[in-house]
């Protein structure tokens, strides 16, 4: 049990920091303008490509540090 948090906290930690460095955001701002030229009305929208590609990032991460707590766990019991 105290496996799967600590993977699950340290992966999680991982996979922001590695989909900040590594992933660009591209969202879109459209923006209306009145006649007087003035802004009217802004709008901002989410890159959902980014959000995926994060959430990828950060499950595999995940993975990566359960597996490798795993072969530490149980290289360490053989070796008793």
């Amino acid at each position: 049990m105290k496996k799967g948090w600590i993977s699950t906290i340290t992966g999680l930690i991982l996979g922001v920091v590695i989909s900040c460095f590594v992933l660009d955001y591209n969202g879109w701002t459209l923006v209306s303008i009145g006649r007087d030229g003035t802004t009217a009305n802004t709008l901002n929208e989410l890159d959902f490509n980014l959000i995926t590609n994060a959430f990828v990032i950060i499950l595999v991460c995940i993975g990566v540090v359960y597996g490798g707590l795993t072969l530490l766990i149980n290289k360490n019991d053989s070796n008793e």
